[in-house]
């Protein structure tokens, strides 16, 4: 049974169940129904490419729709009230939320969204999928490949180069499978309130999503031979949530508890490896297939994301004390994974070496330290506020927030680890419970100038504490100034702020907190992760309403962001952002509107590192650096009209994006020459959609839809993207330029 025809027959049966004619009659009394509007459409789709991205979130395609369904109900005397809402019924972005209760005492809703994601169509795979998170290639290919690349390797092992092994491949490509890569979101949410107007209310709210489908996977057997897969996804997360409200005279009191679950129905992937049927290992094996080896393990794993629960409890509260206006919020959570552990790798071939140096095989789950993650992470949050206001012209506020990430995770300690599945690498390894806490601090001053005009004063501080990473400690102070006024028509909202961010001494050996026995320092020095770097920042917008006229209005605006990492040698240095937009409405005459919007960003962002191996490189001559741009234009228009028995809806939007990166690397250095290109994500969408409709009866109207979507995209991410490149086996798939046209012949009916 088609899905509109399932839907058709639940609603039948919906309107059974609550009875009462669809037509509303003055005279009538007790629950009505009424079809406020219901739209049944035939469309045409055309477009031009198969590029997945016109139908990224969406789900156009050619027949028959229901693009909007409204069935209203009531009973005046009860308070009884109904809302069904839906949105292209029966296709893969559909929506349905229904409302039923009794005004004043008890609600309760269920909203039901689908949600499309598209990542590419017309993908290639090389391999098969014979199970869930299984994906297999024919033996004969494996062997034949395998014997060929050996017996060369023995020749002259000088010849595998990409050309060779482009080659070797063509012929297994072209016959390959195609698919489209996308997964599918269908939510569900239902809510039932009790006693909304009384003193006590109770909330009971249940979520719950459900995600198929697939999504690219970066697999690998080492640096030159990525395989990319279609991840299977096959995920269910669930949110459950009771609270009450109490509510008093000067006060009230929110308080509850939440639980959510998400279950993975696949805990790993298994794939093969094109280039070998049987596994074997040697120390150079996770650069294979090339001139240093050929070897390797004939399956490849990945652990997927496992299963994990968190809970919740929380209140929050307000109250008025004299002057003051105090609020709170509490809460305290509890997340845990403890899905248990894939082994070492696959490869057969591989001997693992423990503490005590014995040996032990690499495949069994057995031999690992403990079975199972047992990762648990606490987390307390507390937010706090006190307003008041004085002598008249003066307000005075104050604000805490305090955030502690508490991981009380196992410490696992592991002997070794297998490199890209092919050679087992004598380094012992420790996980880490990463761990931080937030405090914020602020106060606000204000001071009213007349009736019109606020003067604002904030001064904040913001505080990290964090264990195993390269800082322990860093302090944000930051002041922030404001004014508002209006000037007869216009309204304007001034604010300037600015940051000063200091940290403790910086560890670059924090990163071999994760090695059992040092292995030595290869980040530069120098070097100042983004996020935890010294920092200095201002900022500034400039807000505008402006009434024109009775007629006319304009909202513009100006903001500006510029952070200074002054004190970074190494990594983010600048990062400068400034947006202009503006938007002018204009009510023509009775039921006709004009608008028309602008929006430009310009970000500037300078990167700054110096080329080495897997020792830090002294000599200044290795250092680059990139300077990336982007402008981002935004404008549209549009046009709605009704006159008569006749409404016109028109919307026009384009949208570009164009960047580059500059890059620099002095003569002589290990770079020599850094290369920079102006196809940095160059994006642009050129869309017109158009509604008509016609009154042919007071409850039936007729419509012409258009819609029209030209996009093009130029990236250095997709230029010269094949299905195989050096070292990588791709998927490709196609979610590139498209011009597409849609017209659709719409009746519109209400009874």
């Amino acid at each position: 049974m088609r899905a509109q025809h399932r839907f058709v027959v639940t609603l039948a049966a919906a309107l059974a169940l609550f009875g009462g004619p669809l037509a509303a009659d003055d005279k009538a009394t007790g629950f009505q129904l009424n079809l406020d509007r219901l739209d049944l459409a035939v469309y045409d789709v055309d477009v031009d490419t198969d590029s997945s991205k016109f139908n990224e979130y969406s789900d156009w395609t050619t027949g028959f729709a229901i693009p909007k369904m409204v069935i209203t109900g009531g009973d005046a005397e009860t308070g009884r009230y109904l809302s069904l809402r839906s949105s292209w019924v029966g296709r893969r972005d559909a929506r349905y939320t229904l409302d039923y209760g009794v005004s004043g005492r008890w609600g309760m809703q269920i909203d039901y969204n689908k949600i499309p994601h598209h990542f590419g169509n017309n993908a290639k795979l090389l391999l098969t999928e014979t199970a869930p998170g299984r994906f297999e290639l024919s033996d004969t290919i494996q062997q034949a490949l395998q014997t060929t690349l050996v017996n060369q390797f023995a020749a002259n092992r000088n010849a595998i180069n990409y050309a060779y092994l482009n080659n070797l491949l063509r012929p297994f490509l072209a016959a390959s499978n195609t698919l489209d890569l996308g997964l599918q979101r269908d939510r569900t949410r239902a809510k039932l309130d009790l006693g909304k107007m009384g003193r006590m209310a109770w909330n009971l709210e249940y979520k719950q999503e459900n995600r198929y489908g697939n999504r690219p996977y970066g697999a690998a057997f080492g640096f030159g031979s990525v395989v990319e897969l279609p991840e299977p996804i096959d995920y269910k997360t669930s949110d459950a949530q009771i609270s009450g409200e109490l509510k008093g005279k000067k006060g009230g009191l929110t308080f509850g508890y939440r639980y959510s679950k998400f279950e993975n129905d696949l805990a790993a992937m298994i794939w093969d490896n094109p280039f070998r049927i049987t596994s074997s290992t040697d120390p150079s094996a996770y650069q294979a297939p090339g001139t240093a080896s050929v070897g390797g393990s004939a399956i490849g794993l990945a652990a997927l994301a496992p299963d994990n629960e968190a809970s919740w409890m929380f209140v929050n509260g307000r109250m008025k004390a004299g002057t003051w206006n105090l609020s709170g919020a509490l809460s305290f959570g509890t997340m845990e994974q403890n899905d248990p552990l894939q082994a070492y790798t696959e490869n057969t071939a591989i001997v693992g070496v423990g503490f005590n140096g014995q040996t032990f095989a690499a495949t069994s789950r057995g031999a690992l330290p403990v079975s199972n993650a047992d990762s648990k992470v606490d987390v307390l949050t507390f937010t706090g506020s006190a307003n008041t206001r004085f002598a008249d012209n003066w307000t005075l506020g104050f604000r805490v927030k305090y955030y502690d990430y508490d991981n009380k995770s196992a410490t696992i300690r592991f002997p070794g680890y297998v490199r890209y599945h092919g050679v087992w690498e004598e380094i012992g390894r420790v996980t880490v419970p990463y761990a931080y806490t937030i405090e914020d601090y602020s106060a606000d001053l204000g001071y009213s100038i007349g009736k019109d005009g606020r003067l604002g004063l904030m001064v904040a501080r913001q505080s990290w504490d964090r264990k195993f990473r390269e800082i322990e400690t860093s302090d944000e102070d930051i002041l922030r100034l404001t004014y508002d006024t209006k000037l007869g028509r216009l309204d304007l909202r001034f604010a300037y702020e600015m940051g000063d961010k200091s940290i403790g001494e910086y560890s670059t050996e924090a990163q071999e907190v994760t090695f059992i026995h040092p292995e030595g320092i290869n980040n530069l020095p120098a070097l100042r992760k983004y996020d935890e770097a010294a920092r200095e920042y201002d900022a500034f917008s400039v807000r505008g309403h402006w009434w024109i006229s009775d007629r006319v209005d304009l909202a513009f605006g100006v903001t500006s962001r510029d952070d200074d990492y002054t004190k970074s040698r190494f990594g983010l240095v600048g990062d400068e952002l400034i947006q202009y937009d503006a938007e002018l409405s204009f009510a023509i005459a009775e039921g006709s509107n004009l608008y028309v919007f602008y929006h430009r960003s310009d970000r500037e962002v300078f990167q700054r590192s110096r080329q080495s191996g897997a020792t830090p490189s002294t000599n200044p001559l290795d250092d680059w650096d990139v300077t990336f741009e982007e402008a981002n234009d935004t404008a549209g228009l549009g046009y709605n009209m009704t006159s008569g028995k006749w409404k016109l809806d028109l919307k026009g939007t384009w949208n570009k994006s164009d960047g580059l990166a500059d890059m620099f690397s002095p003569p002589g250095g290990a770079p020599n020459l850094a290369v920079g290109f102006d196809d940095y994500e160059d994006i642009e969408i050129l869309s017109f959609k158009m509604a008509l409709d016609y009154e042919l009866t007071p409850n039936l109207s007729a419509g012409l839809d258009y819609r029209y979507e030209d996009y093009s995209l130029s990236s250095f991410i997709t230029r010269g993207l094949t299905y195989y490149l050096p070292g990588a086996l791709l998927l490709n798939g196609n979610y590139g330029d498209y011009t597409a046209n849609v017209v659709g012949l719409r009746f519109k009916l209400r009874l």
